[in-house]
C-alpha cells in the first residue's frame, strides 16, 4: 500500500509539472531506489530543468537530450540543467557535449573537445577532484578563469570553497616567445609570467608564486598573466609543508600517495581560501 502511495504521489506530481507546461528534459533510471525531487522512486522517473536527483543503493543513469549520459554513483546527489549537471554530493561520469559541464562548488567542468568523459567527485576531505577518462577537460572557476586543462588518465584535486583561485603557485617549463615569458606548468596550462630578471629561467624547471592579473590580456595564447613574486629553480612541494596548521594540502596525484591509476598534479592551498597548483 505504501510503494503504491508512493507512485501516486509522484505521478501526482509530474503530472503537475505538465499541467504548467513544463517540458520534460530527460529521464532517469536505476537498479534499485533513488529519490527524484525529494520523492522516491523506483526503476524510472522523468526529469525536469532542475530536477534533483539522489541515489541511494544503487547508481542511476541520467539521459538528457540526445548526447548527454550521465552516471551517478551511490550516495550522489546532484540537480539536473538543459545545460549542466551540479554535482552537490558523491560522483558523477559523463560524456560532454560543447554546451554541457558540470559543476561542483565553484569549480565549472568543460570539454575542450566534444565526447570528452569526465569524472568529478566531491569528496569528504573537503576536495573535488576532476579526471578525465577520454578527452582534454578544461576547468574554471566562478569568473571564467582557466584553472587547469586535464588530459586523457589524469586528475586534479581542488580545495572546495576556494573563492577565486587568485593566488598562484605553480611548477613548470619557462619559455619566451617574442619578448614575453611563459610557464607551461605540469597542469598543461600555459601561462604568461610578468616578472624581474625571467630570461635567466628560460629553459628552466622552476616553481612560480605570485598573484593572477584577471584584468591583464595575456598574450600567446596563455591563459592568463600572472605577476610572479618569487621564482625558485627545481622547486618543490616540501618548501610549503611548514605552513602551519592553517593550510589545506589537498593531493590529486600518485606522486604524494594520491590515485594511482588517475595522477598528474598535486593542488595547494596556501590558505583555507586561495588553492594553488604546484
Amino acid at each position: 500500500m505504501t510503494s503504491r502511495l508512493q507512485a501516486a504521489v509522484v505521478m501526482l506530481c509530474m503530472s503537475s509539472y505538465a499541467v504548467a507546461g513544463t517540458p520534460s528534459i530527460g529521464s532517469a533510471s536505476a537498479q534499485g531506489q533513488m529519490r527524484v525531487d525529494g520523492y522516491s522512486a523506483d526503476g524510472n522517473a522523468t526529469l525536469f530543468d532542475g530536477s534533483v536527483v539522489e541515489t541511494e543503493n544503487a547508481a542511476a543513469a541520467l539521459r538528457l537530450g540526445k548526447d548527454v549520459r550521465i552516471l551517478m554513483a551511490t550516495g550522489s546527489r546532484g540537480a539536473l540543467y538543459r545545460d549542466r549537471l551540479v554535482l552537490e554530493r558523491g560522483k558523477g561520469e559523463a560524456t560532454l557535449p560543447a554546451h554541457f559541464e558540470i559543476d561542483a562548488d565553484s569549480l565549472h567542468v568543460t570539454s575542450a573537445q566534444p565526447g570528452s568523459r569526465a569524472v568529478v567527485t566531491v569528496k569528504t576531505a573537503n576536495s573535488i577532484e576532476v579526471a578525465s577518462l577520454s578527452g582534454d577537460l578544461q576547468v574554471a572557476n566562478a569568473g571564467g578563469l582557466l584553472l587547469a586543462r586535464i588530459a586523457p588518465g589524469h586528475s586534479l584535486s581542488f580545495a572546495v570553497g576556494a573563492g577565486s583561485y587568485t593566488t598562484f603557485v605553480s611548477r613548470g617549463i619557462v619559455s619566451e616567445e617574442n619578448g614575453h615569458f611563459y610557464l607551461t606548468g605540469e597542469n598543461g596550462v600555459k601561462y604568461q609570467i610578468v616578472g624581474k630578471n625571467m630570461a635567466k629561467y628560460v629553459g628552466e624547471k622552476v616553481l612560480v608564486t605570485g598573484s593572477v592579473n584577471s584584468t591583464a590580456a595575456a598574450a600567446g595564447g596563455a591563459a592568463y598573466t600572472v605577476t610572479a613574486s618569487t621564482v625558485v629553480v627545481n622547486g618543490a612541494v616540501a618548501g610549503f609543508l611548514g605552513m602551519g596548521l592553517g593550510t589545506q594540502l589537498l593531493v590529486g596525484g600518485a606522486a604524494l600517495g594520491g590515485s594511482a591509476a588517475l595522477a598528474t598534479g598535486v593542488y595547494v592551498a596556501v590558505n583555507p581560501s586561495t588553492p594553488a597548483s604546484i
